[in-house]
């Protein structure tokens, strides 16, 4: 399975109704970025939306955005291309550019001071019907190496798999951890070295 369409999105304590101005202010200076790895190209604002993808940095390697769909607002990492190895190698280095963008994204002075990570909420989807239809055959192959990543990312036995049951939807899973870790220590769980 060549996987490379894969989402992560960190749910937030935001409420529905955020002004999403300041993510405007955040992204459209990351888009000047002529030499950040994502190779960004656009950005989109869709804060008219209620629950809609609200503020979306489009790169051709990834998109980053602060999203308000279901199940609610939180930061929304696309991983579109370049990832290579295994399956549990390429699902560890999503949540490894998605946990760095969205430290960064945190760190910036216009970040909301009153919104808050929740990373015992994360959900994750491979966006590619062709590559990973939402079916059994899928699950027994992605749902091992998701597993060895998430047994180092939170520990064995720490967290609840809720797969995607509607065979309409893109295959993934809510990710529930029992003992939520920061953000930085996320991230240095799955940097190359600490990779399963």
């Amino acid at each position: 399975m060549d996987l490379q369409r894969i989402q992560i999105k960190i749910a937030t304590d935001a409420p529905a109704n955020i002004n999403l101005d300041p993510f405007l202010e955040i992204f459209a200076r990351w888009r000047m970025e002529k030499d950040h790895p994502a190779e960004w190209v656009d950005l989109a604002d869709y804060a008219h939306m209620s629950r809609g993808p609200g503020i979306v940095l489009v790169g051709h390697r990834c998109n980053i955005s602060f999203d308000l769909t279901n199940p609610g607002p939180g930061i929304l990492y696309f991983a579109k291309k370049g990832l290579s190895g295994s399956l549990a190698e390429r699902i560890a280095a999503a949540f490894h550019d998605c946990f760095e963008l969205t430290s960064r994204l945190l760190a910036e002075k216009e970040f909301p001071a009153n919104v808050h990570l929740r990373t015992d909420a994360i959900e994750i989807r491979l966006a590619d019907r062709l590559q990973a239809p939402n079916n059994a055959a899928t699950d027994q192959e992605v749902r091992p190496a998701l597993r060895q990543v998430l047994d180092v990312l939170l520990g064995p036995s720490q967290y609840e798999l809720t797969r995607q049951s509607d065979s309409g939807e893109a295959y993934g899973f809510s990710i529930q951890s029992k003992a939520p870790a920061p953000l930085d220590l996320l991230l240095e769980r799955v940097t190359p070295t600490t990779r399963p």
